[in-house]
């Protein structure tokens, strides 16, 4: 089964999302701000990185520079889920590495079926939503 590495400050969005997911048969890691993510990336090989861009101690934008600067993550699909989906946003999520921008709040009818199709990316999409 693919990691898959939740990265979401909001315990409630982070519950959501991780319920979410396992009920797709997922065990998601989970990490509250950037710091985290990069100490659980530096520990295990994830596939999927859904995350917030707007984290504490450190903004989504930096967390997903040193992802793709690194060559031990820098082929990590990586989502953007967040509340700024206006189209400049989007662009400079894709612009930045993002595989894909998934606007909040999350379709819980779609979400599965998302997460699956992210797997799957091997381009940048212009967005989801």
């Amino acid at each position: 089964m693919p990691e898959i590495l939740i990265v979401e400050d909001n315990l409630l969005n982070l519950v959501i999302v991780s319920d979410l997911l396992k009920s797709c048969g997922f065990d998601p890691k989970k990490a509250k701000n950037g710091f985290e993510a990069l100490e659980v990336l530096s520990k295990v090989k994830v596939d999927l990185v859904l995350m917030d861009m707007e984290l504490p101690k450190m903004h989504g934008l930096e967390l997903l520079q040193r992802i793709k600067c690194n060559p031990d993550t820098r082929g990590i699909k990586v989502v953007a889920v967040t509340g700024h989906c206006d189209p400049e946003s989007k662009q400079e999520f894709l612009k930045a590495g993002c595989h894909a921008v998934l606007s909040k709040p999350i379709n819980f009818d779609s979400f599965g079926s998302q997460v699956k199709e992210f797997l799957t990316i091997t381009e940048p999409h212009n967005g989801f939503s």
